[in-house]
């Protein structure tokens, strides 16, 4: 290898790297893999010049494919009820429905210790007081291997366990025993460490401010509300709620500026940055994003001792290699890519930015450097915000820059706060301090993203935008070398196709979609560009996750009736800003037998401005390519009081000729006032016995059965129960989608199915 193909050596190796890990993550096997490392190892050691460096690209390539293979496909124990003991180390957290979850380290199956991280969730009726972190557990639970996304654009369960180095899932908690540990622990050990720091914080400077302390320096996620951290993600700036290299930043700054007083010199400020960086990642819980912002900080810092100093991109390139093989899951996540979108827009984009202008007085040029600083790290992370959050914040270059000497400052509070906690009324003092800092910068940040235009609701990004912002990175970048026209061309090439490839696009065909959301039901009726949502789901988010991608906006939405599970996802619309302009309900929907919360929702609902209509027998809304009628229930026959399943809306959807019967949670004692023939059935009540009688399925004589349900045991009764008509299920088959066209229908499921499903 030439001297020039040797100093470029480590960028194309980050990207062949990612290239493998991307391919090994869908490989099955991994021999194929190892034999082709094996090949090129070969070619390194016998090639010469330009073959051994094409050689040495090709085993990058191969070391990612056969470590992404290993990551993405672990060794797992058996599932199954086991007793099981760990030590609780992470903090305890309340979601879905108040489930509480954490992490178990040092676990022993039935006695047997085994290697794996442990996901445990269990609900709040089963957790004694003396349950906090560090302390060892033992119960009965039920494990499992954490499943992917079984919806379209869904949450991968797994994958996102897999960035946690988590392998394994562990539900309830039967029979508890809760004890000190006989044996130490660090991640054990450092989770009550950040359990009693918080409590400390708290006590000092409150609630709210201690628990946004406590997240920005320890990254603790339960110490901010999620409406707090939505507004943030409005304006932004939400990477300053987690700790990442913002955070590191202001710690080695401030660090650098006392090892300056004390004359320290490179190589001692190298090896006290080292110490002070490890036990602060340690405290951090091995978090990713820290690791990342050490391993920078320290490159640099080494580059320094051997007075060889290299370029940003150089040392982005090393970092990103080092964290690939050291947790190569990390590639597919959000954190991972707008950490490092951010360095390479400040590294490749800054220095061509800031030649532009160069202010011959020192203030000027100081915020001119700023704000170059500012554009070009949010270039780098638009692409990933995009796919991952489809916002683009209007303000976010002016909030930016004002910000980030405001944050600086409020965890330089938060540093000095918890330096001096052991120090009486002092702590006290800058406690006060501090919550005044937290308390006006929140309320900052919640008064501008209580405003609507403050961000703008994109479509996820697709390959066209990534077309578009590398268009974007070539014309504004400092390795180029190209004149002012060339360049203009293609930032303006950038900015149109970037812009182009996030708008709505027009929707042809005509589809329907039962989302796959356990005992809940969600389902969304997608005719050209007209979007119909059928009940809303349980709150996981499903329903609405799918629309805020592809920027839809539902011209109607179906509550078949108010139970939880078919409306607690009227929240989640809500939460995520996707507007409902007119809700429907069954005549009389109000006066059955409901939860107070589903009675809350729906007032929720009316006040956000979404008119509220009724449906009864004989009403119908049209659609491009048909019509929906209601079938039940009949106007003027609803007793209050009643079951809401008795009087569930059960509705004919005719689309191309093709006629679905949707039965909602329609009761065994009504299903036959519905009973009309049809080709498709959405089966009544997840498929319970107590509906969908033999004469009910005679009389409708479909050619194909959906059912939305939990639990393969469900699937299997069902099918039993009807021999001769095919089931496509959720819990085999995920989301089930079903095309119409002139000429008939077509179904498919989101997964392979077992036997029976197709």
């Amino acid at each position: 290898m030439t001297k020039r193909e040797r100093a470029w050596l480590l960028p194309p190796m980050s990207v062949l790297l990612s290239a493998g890990i991307l391919l090994g993550r869908n490989a099955e096997h991994i021999l194929p893999l190892l034999a082709g490392g094996v090949l090129c190892a070969a070619a390194v050691i016998i090639g010469r010049n330009r073959t051994r460096f094409i050689a040495l690209l090709a085993l990058t390539a191969c070391i990612g494919a056969v470590a992404g293979q290993i990551a993405w496909h672990p060794v797992l124990p058996e599932g199954g009820l086991y007793r099981v003991s760990g030590i609780v180390s992470d903090e305890l957290r309340s979601a879905d429905r108040e489930q509480y979850r954490t992490v178990l380290t040092n676990v022993t199956l039935n006695g047997e210790p085994v290697r794996d991280r442990f996901y445990w969730s269990f609900y709040p009726s089963e957790m004694p007081e003396n349950l906090i972190p560090g302390v060892r557990v033992e119960f009965t639970g039920n494990v499992y291997h954490p499943s992917g996304p079984s919806n379209p654009d869904g949450y991968d369960f797994r994958e996102d366990l897999l960035r946690r180095n988590i392998t394994v899932g562990v539900s309830g908690f039967g029979n508890p025993e809760i004890s000190a540990s006989s044996a130490f622990s660090l991640q054990g050990w450092t989770a009550y460490l950040r359990y009693r720091i918080t409590l400390s914080l708290k006590e000092v400077m409150g609630d709210e401010a201690g628990g946004y302390a406590a997240t920005m320096l320890f990254g603790i996620r339960t110490g901010v509300s999620g409406e707090d951290r939505a507004a943030f993600a409005k304006l932004g700036i939400a990477h300053v709620l987690a700790v990442s290299g913002f955070h590191v930043g202001v710690l080695v700054a401030g660090l650098a500026a006392l090892l300056k007083v004390f004359g320290a010199g490179p190589r001692v400020r190298f090896i006290v940055s080292a110490i002070i960086l490890a036990v602060y990642t340690v405290l951090c819980g091995m978090s990713q994003p820290v690791i990342r912002a050490s391993l920078l900080v320290l490159l640099g810092l080494y580059g320094r001792i051997l007075k060889q100093p290299r370029t940003g991109l150089h040392l982005l390139s090393a970092c990103w290699i080092l964290m690939l093989l050291f947790s190569p899951v990390q590639i597919t996540g959000a954190s991972f890519l707008l950490s490092f979108g951010a360095m390479y827009g400040l590294v490749l984009v800054t220095p061509f930015l800031a030649k532009l202008i160069r202010p011959s007085r020192p203030v000027p040029r100081r915020l001119w450097n700023i704000l170059t600083a500012g554009i070009g790290a949010q270039l780098g992370v638009l692409l990933p915000e995009l796919y991952f959050f489809q916002t683009l914040p209007v303000l976010s270059l002016l909030i930016n820059v004002p910000f980030s000497f405001v944050i600086t400052f409020m965890i330089s509070v938060y540093w000095l706060i918890l330096l001096c906690l052991p120090v009486p009324g002092l702590n006290v003092m800058l406690g006060y301090v501090g919550a005044r800092v937290t308390a006006f910068v929140t309320n900052t940040v919640r008064a501008l993203s209580s405003a609507s235009w403050i961000s703008l609701w994109t479509r996820a990004s697709t390959l066209l935008t990534c077309l578009g912002v590398l268009l974007l990175f070539i014309a504004l970048c400092s390795l180029f070398r190209m004149k002012a026209p060339g360049r203009l061309l293609l930032l303006t090439a950038g900015l149109a196709v970037t812009v182009l490839s996030v708008l709505p696009v027009h929707h042809t065909g005509t589809e329907y979609i039962q989302f796959s959301v356990g005992s809940a039901d969600a389902a969304l009726l997608w005719d050209e560009d007209t979007t119909v949502v059928i009940d809303t789901g349980n709150g996981d988010g499903v329903l609405a996750g799918y629309l805020h991608r592809k920027r839809v906006t539902p011209d109607a939405v179906i509550l078949t009736h108010l139970h939880s599970d078919h409306t607690y996802g009227i929240a989640d619309l809500l939460d995520d800003g996707i507007p409902i302009r007119v809700c429907y309900l069954p005549e009389g929907a109000t006066q059955c037998v409901i939860h107070p919360s589903v009675t809350e929702l729906i007032e929720r609902l009316r006040a956000s401005g979404t008119e509220i209509r009724t449906l009864s027998r004989g009403d119908s809304l049209p659609l491009p390519s048909g019509e929906i009628t209601v079938l039940w229930p009949e106007k003027g026959r609803v007793r209050s009081g009643q079951e809401a399943n008795m009087y569930s809306l059960a509705m004919r959807v005719r689309l191309h000729g093709v006629t679905m019967l949707q039965a909602g949670d329609l009761d065994g004692r009504y299903e036959m006032y519905a009973a009309e023939p049809a080709d498709l059935l959405k089966i009544a009540h997840h498929g319970s016995a107590s509906s969908s009688s033999e004469a009910f399925i005679a009389a409708v004589s479909p050619q194909l059965i959906l059912l939305s349900c939990n639990g393969l045991n469900r699937v299997a009764d069902v099918r039993e129960r009807i021999p001769d008509i095919p089931v496509f299920a959720t819990p085999d088959g995920g989301a089930l989608t079903v095309h119409f066209t002139d000429s008939g229908f077509s179904a498919e499921t989101f997964l392979s199915v077992s036997e029976g499903g197709v």
